[in-house]
């Protein structure tokens, strides 16, 4: 029983390294992604999509998106380029996966 404390005691303290060593790198957790082509009809669809998934996002150009576990920012210059920057995200999620699955609603209104 001893063994099992000390080992569930390790891996808590692993995990905590983990995590503030990920929140410590460069301010955010995640690169930037620009998405060029974001027509001010894709950019409604999309920020309705995500809102029907159950990630708030607010009113305007710019804010912070949250739901779902993540956190994160987008900025849009109101013509067509978009900038997302996930901030907070699980650890056992990849930046590249939480970028792809915000990505997936930009290109899902990208097709209608």
């Amino acid at each position: 029983m001893n063994l099992k404390l000390i080992v569930s005691l390790l891996l808590m303290c692993l995990v905590f390294s983990l995590g503030s060593a990920q929140a410590q790198i460069g301010g955010y957790i995640c690169e930037p992604v620009k998405v060029s082509g974001i027509t001010p009809d894709t950019f409604e669809c999309m920020k309705k999509k995500l809102q029907d998934y159950g990630i708030d996002v607010p009113p305007g150009n710019k804010g912070e998106l949250s739901g779902k576990g993540i956190t994160g920012s987008f900025e849009w210059d109101g013509k067509s380029e978009l900038t997302l920057i996930i901030t907070k995200k699980p650890i056992f999620i990849s930046c590249r996966t939480a970028d792809r699955e915000i990505t997936k609603f930009i290109d899902e209104c990208k097709i209608l």
